[in-house]
């Protein structure tokens, strides 16, 4: 149950944590506060990583930790940037709805891992895009740029979350978080370095959000998240951490005054009844006879 808790808690974060992404590209662009927010992240995890001992991970790597940890740091970067870019065109209330539709890819994607897809992931899914249509879809039949960039974002998460469940069983829980975001700040700095302009008086003018989203978003949530996917399966990872659409929306609308139309409420309601439909239990209706990637026998 513990682990569960944790991973609420890594929602409720991730979720208002949206409120600071959007209020920060105020004063900075969306590279320089990945690079902010991955570093701070970093640094943060350095005196736990110091004082904690460290333990044998469960199963042997499958290759040298550095590439382990660069892998999740790639994934957690283009996830990161994809829906920080896409805050510069949308809501916070809709970019964290059309984020959370991880939880349904996760299980669609992990059938070539070699996992089960059940009926509850059917309808949920089903519902849950009929929820993205009517958040993300104008009537003239067009996607806003910021929605796709957000989906994209969500679709780098799935990918982080199904590899978070591979890495976390063969390396230090804390080596990864605190690896993953210094990947993660490099390659936004070298991206701010060429495309943005980078200032002392803009950095300061947000300082809030980036040490909130740096301290709380990156080092505390992302650590939670790979503590609690050591100890849970992904699929549940990923419906628990769908919780984090509840805080963003709610955050958007309290903090950022934010408004939904008729249209887009139909939309939250649809993905919120995919969600949790989707964590009932139910019959298995796929499984594939092979795997894309085949773990070696431990």
């Amino acid at each position: 149950m513990k682990y569960r808790l944790l991973l609420v808690l890594t929602a409720a974060i991730w979720g208002f944590a949206f409120v600071a992404q959007v209020v920060a590209m105020d004063d900075i662009g969306p590279l320089t506060f990945s690079a902010c927010r991955s570093f701070i992240g970093s640094l943060s995890l350095l005196p736990v990583l110091f004082l904690s001992r460290r333990e044998a991970p469960p199963k042997p790597p499958d290759f040298p930790e550095w590439l382990g940890v660069s892998i999740a740091g790639c994934l957690l970067c283009g996830g990161t940037l994809f829906q920080q870019f896409g805050l510069l065109y949308t809501t916070a209330s809709k970019a964290s709805f059309i984020t959370a539709t991880y939880i349904l890819m996760v299980p669609l994607f992990g059938l070539f891992l070699g996992s089960v897809l059940r009926r509850n992931h059917v309808i949920g899914a089903c519902l849950a895009m009929t929820g993205v249509y009517f958040l993300s879809v104008t009537e003239a039949m067009q996607i806003g740029p910021g929605d796709g960039l957000v989906f994209l974002g969500a679709l780098c998460f799935t990918f982080h979350i199904l590899y978070l469940d591979y890495a976390s069983q063969r390396y230090a829980p804390l080596e990864i978080a605190a690896g993953q975001f210094f990947v993660c700040g490099l390659i936004s700095l070298a991206g701010a370095l060429l495309f943005e302009s980078i200032s002392l008086p803009a950095l300061l003018a947000a300082w809030w959000p980036i040490l909130y989203v740096g301290v709380f978003s990156t080092g505390v949530a992302y650590t939670l998240q790979v503590v609690g996917q050591k100890h849970l399966p992904p699929t549940e990872c990923s419906m628990i951490l769908s919780l984090e659409m509840v805080f963003g929306g709610l955050s958007g609308l309290f903090f950022l005054d934010e408004t939904m139309t008729l249209r887009e409420t139909a939309g939250v309601l649809f993905m919120v009844a995919g969600v949790f439909l989707s964590q009932f239990p139910s019959r298995p209706v796929l499984h594939l006879p092979f795997r894309l990637i085949r773990r070696p026998p431990v």
